[in-house]
This record gives structure tokens, C-alpha cells and sequence, in this order.
């Protein structure tokens, strides 16, 4: 895991790492399509995603997802397992859909909102993300959240995986405490 120097004490021994498991939470969805207008005025085929602070072009297929701080972000047709809808009922306008819970344990740890970070990801391509990030609302704190590895019966951490921030505001949304 690739983070800012201010935040590296979370990989130390004497941090307590959470465990989660996603929610199923209402979000929208529709077709892609790269002459529409999203979310950015008088730009065809772009999304922006503002708790990312990132904009995305639309592509040719695929879908456009709406979360719940409405945040707009691309999806391929591939991740529709993710949501509650069958491919043919998918229009070119917003329609309600409810996540998936996947079941998987994530382990996560809260980073005070006064702590500016950055976590530099690989999902193929790399990026830098930033938490707590100025101009948005975050709660007590965004939250780092990588996948977890079982040691000896137990989760814990893995910090081979290039993990993610989730915005403090909408954790409890989309997030809750692992129960075995």
C-alpha cells in the first residue's frame, strides 16, 4: 500500500484495523452514452465524481452509476453483478438499484479529518486519491479500506492490496461492522 508519509503509523502493530462488509444501499443507474449531458454542464459525455474530485469520459457501453453523495462513475458490463437489475432493464435515464452485499471482509481504519492523506491506487491504472480532501463534508474522518488475508483463523489486513478511501460522510451508508 502506497501512502502519504503523515498516515504510515497505520501499518504499525499498535493501530486496530476494523472489519467490514458492504451494505446493500439504493443508488441509480443508466446506459452510457458519450453525447449526453451528466453532471458537468455543456460537457458531453463526462462524469465528475466529487468525492474524488475526478472526472471520468463517458464510454460508447457500459453505465453510468449514481452513489449516494451523487457521485457519478462508469461502470462496464462486467460489474453489473454488483447491482439488483437485469441488463435489458437498463435505460438511457436514472433509475433506482440497490447494491449487492458481497460478503466480502475489508479491514478499515478511520483517519481524523483534520489529516489530509493520499493513497496511490492500482486498478489497472493508477491513481492518486485524496482524503479528506478540502470542499466536501467527511464526517469525524475518511476511512482507508484495503481487503483482508486470513492468518491463522483470523482477518487481518492485506496490505498488498492498493486499497481505497471511502468518505467518512457516507461510510454508514455504504459500509458495516463485520459480524462472523
Amino acid at each position: 500500500m502506497n501512502i502519504s508519509k503523515n498516515i504510515e503509523y497505520i501499518l504499525g502493530n499498535d493501530v486496530k484495523w476494523e472489519l467490514f462488509t458492504n451494505k446493500s444501499y439504493q443508488a441509480q443507474i443508466q446506459k452510457a452514452n458519450p453525447e449526453k449531458i451528466y453532471n458537468v454542464p455543456d460537457k458531453n459525455g463526462v462524469v465528475y465524481n466529487c468525492l474524488e474530485d475526478s472526472f471520468e469520459k463517458v464510454p460508447d457501453t457500459g453505465y453510468i452509476v449514481t452513489g449516494a453523495a451523487s457521485e457519478m462513475w462508469c461502470i462496464p458490463e462486467k460489474a453489473l453483478a454488483k447491482y439488483k437489475i437485469e441488463k435489458g432493464n437498463i435505460t438511457g435515464e436514472p433509475q433506482p438499484v440497490m447494491t449487492v452485499e458481497t460478503g466480502a471482509v475489508l479491514a478499515g481504519v478511520k483517519i481524523p479529518v483534520a489529516t489530509k492523506f493520499t493513497l496511490e491506487v492500482d486498478y489497472g491504472e493508477k491513481a492518486v486519491l485524496k482524503g479528506n480532501r478540502e470542499g466536501i463534508e467527511h464526517g469525524e474522518g475518511d476511512y482507508v479500506l484495503v481487503c483482508t488475508k486470513l492468518e491463522n483463523g483470523q482477518y487481518v489486513p492485506d496490505f498488498e492490496d492498493s486499497g481505497r478511501i471511502v468518505n467518512g460522510a457516507v461510510f454508514d451508508i455504504l459500509y458495516k461492522k463485520y459480524e462472523k
